[in-house]
């Protein structure tokens, strides 16, 4: 036995790589939906801070407006980066 038979016979192909990805994807949608959708929500609440985020700087860039107008149009820069 040479080491090329021992690759060939330890490699077992595409075939075999792409039914073992189908395994663990089907392992994780399962995982997903066991736990109820939970990176669903996690993204939802980040979504949510960030929209907080954006008109709290939206409403300092109007409060801003009166005294330093630079200001305020960096703030609504930065809101509108996201």
């Amino acid at each position: 036995m040479t080491a090329a038979t021992i690759t060939q016979a330890q490699s077992k192909g595409l075939r075999h790589q792409s039914g073992l990805f189908a395994t663990i994807r089907h392992f994780c949608e399962q995982l997903y939906v066991a736990h109820g959708g939970w990176l669903f929500g996690a993204r939802k609440d980040a979504a949510q801070q960030a929209m907080v985020a954006r008109n709290e700087l939206l409403s300092l860039a109007a409060q801003s407006e009166s005294f330093s107008p630079n200001l305020a149009a960096e703030l609504r820069h930065l809101a509108n980066r996201g």
